[in-house]
């Protein structure tokens, strides 16, 4: 199985979700939007999403 790390930094909070973010050109995801309700009420500074392949 192939898997790729990207580290992504708080941007924003919007109504009902947090805006994480990479400025990297490169990054296999420049945003992500998760809801609210799957993090902590203070949302982290900086997660880590990863991605898996066959």
């Amino acid at each position: 199985m192939n898997t790729k790390t990207v580290e992504l930094t708080f941007v924003k909070s919007t109504k009902g979700t947090h805006v994480y973010g990479s400025d990297l050109a490169e990054a296999a995801t420049p945003s992500v939007y998760i809801k609210r309700t799957s993090l902590p009420e203070a949302p982290p500074k900086v997660i880590t999403l990863t991605l898996s392949w066959e």
